[in-house]
């Protein structure tokens, strides 16, 4: 992408082209290739500078008040809100033995491999949230000048050589809805510890976070003031630090992800309130949070395969209720949610609350029968990028709703600019971690999708001839249950 180094410029027509790759034009371009999924990347690794031997552990008390709290009823930890709040959202979960990425987080990652990271800064403060230490790590880089910014914010931003270099470009589209599932997350458990939250307009000071960390491909950051909330003073962790990391190779040359950092400098924040992701009028007690965050998948497979697998089962009504209630919660961005006005909802029931089978448009609230007719899931399924077989499960033929977003790209970029596909990945990201929590509350899973043929689902689903399926969440029984190792506080 034309431009100098560090130059944020992209025009209109550039993004267009950027987003066809991304969606329709990624089998036609050769952009959806073979991935090898054993090439080393930095996932899971902390950054350079982050692994240090001083900061603040998180809370490793948390199991029994999530286990004692019905789901999505406030939580209340005196000792370290903050500390609670950043465990919760992002802590690690489980490890499934089996699975080939098998450490899974709170957070809905249809890949498991979990690009976004987090970072709270603030006055003399610069930590980095490491899952594995379970501690907010003091960066070891000299620091910069101090500034007159007294404020402690929340960075949230994405690192393209966590993902394969193969996906070369897609790691963009990736990587911004991973995004907006992070930002859900923490908007839903800072609510629920009550850490006042707001999004910032301005990145410089979460620019200047990321450069602390250390060399690496990194999106454009999400920055996150806490109104309220001071990050404890530092001291010894226990355990040895970890090695250094030898990033030479992850941090050379790379066109693609430079392309994906400059179309991702483009976005631009306009907060427009508190930071809240739960619905107003949200469900009933029902299982505590330890179970949500706990159940919370993206339908695991057996045998170390690809893919997800469900199995036929008739879904009631308050699943649906909660399903379109969680997915509809307003982002906190104006622009955000001006280009959720823009972006189309088809759903797919099958088996869902007496009602008939088939896609509905929904708006306002409301569903409106658009394509009736039974099997369109299994119509759907032949779509995906990887068929079944014996390496990858794929079970879309036994989804009981499926939740697709479709927009008109080019009318997105004329109107909103070069920022569109990033705002638009967002609220995606958003508004399916939403689906997955209110699925794991009812005992169903939801998987976050991109990896589909465009051209095979927008007939199916009656989509007008420049109206693209730019993301789906798949949400349905799950079929696979197996050994789960606790990683939980």
């Amino acid at each position: 992408m034309p431009g100098p180094a560090g130059d944020p410029a992209v025009s209109p027509a550039e993004a267009l082209a950027f987003s066809y790759r991304q969606g329709p034009g990624k089998r036609l371009l050769g952009e959806q290739r073979a991935i090898n999924d054993a090439a080393p990347t930095t996932a899971f690794q902390p950054p350079p500078d982050a692994r240090g031997g001083t900061g603040t552990p998180l809370p490793g008390d948390l199991h029994e008040l999530l286990a004692a709290t019905p789901f999505p009823a406030p939580l209340h930890h005196p000792a370290d809100p903050l500390g609670a709040a950043l465990a919760t959202a992002f802590g690690l979960q489980r490890r499934e033995p089996d699975h080939q990425f098998p450490d899974h987080r709170a957070t809905a990652s249809g890949r498991a491999r979990h690009p976004v990271h987090a970072l709270l800064g603030g006055p003399g403060v610069r930590r980095y949230l490491d899952p594995y230490r379970r501690a907010l790590v003091d960066l070891t880089s000299p620091p910069p000048r101090r500034t007159a910014d007294d404020r402690t914010r929340l960075v949230l931003a994405a690192r393209y050589s966590d993902l394969p270099a193969g996906y070369g470009s897609l790691r963009f589209a990736v990587c911004e809805a991973e995004l907006g599932v992070n930002l859900r997350a923490w908007a839903v458990t800072a609510e629920a510890f009550g850490v006042p939250s707001r999004l910032e307009a301005g990145s410089a000071p979460a620019e200047q976070l990321l450069t602390d960390a250390g060399p690496g491909h990194w999106s454009a950051p999400l920055s996150v003031a806490l109104t309220a909330h001071r990050p404890a003073p530092a001291h010894p962790l226990p355990g040895t630090p970890p090695a250094p990391a030898d990033c030479a190779r992850f941090t050379a040359d790379d066109p693609d992800a430079e392309d994906c950092r400059a179309l991702s400098r483009c976005r631009t924040s306009s907060p427009a309130g508190p930071l809240t992701g739960t619905p107003a009028h949200a469900t009933a007690p029902g299982p505590s949070w330890a179970d949500v965050l706990w159940r919370r998948s993206a339908g695991r497979v057996p045998g170390r395969r690809y893919g997800f697998a469900l199995r036929p089962a008739p879904v009631a009504e308050p699943a649906l209720r909660d399903l379109l209630a969680w997915a509809a919660v307003p982002p906190p961005d104006t622009l955000l949610a001006a280009i959720a006005e823009r972006i189309r909802r088809t759903v797919v029931l099958q088996g869902v609350a007496g009602l008939p089978d088939g896609a509905y448009r929904l708006a306002g609230g409301r569903l409106t029968a658009h394509r009736p007719g039974p099997d369109l899931p299994a119509r759907l399924e032949p779509g995906f990028g990887r068929p079944d077989g014996p390496d990858t499960g794929i079970a879309l033929r036994h989804a009981s709703v499926l939740y697709v977003h479709s927009a008109e790209p080019a009318a997105l970029v004329e109107e909103f600019g070069p920022a569109a596909p990033a705002l638009t990945a967002q609220w995606c990201g958003w508004a399916a971690h939403g689906l997955c929590l209110a699925a794991a509350a009812h005992g169903l899973v939801a998987r976050p999708a991109r990896s589909y043929d465009e051209h095979h689902l927008q007939p199916l689903l009656g989509l007008d001839r420049k109206e693209v399926p730019v993301f789906m969440t798949v949400c349905g029984t799950p079929r696979y249950t197996g050994p789960l190792w606790d990683l939980r506080g």
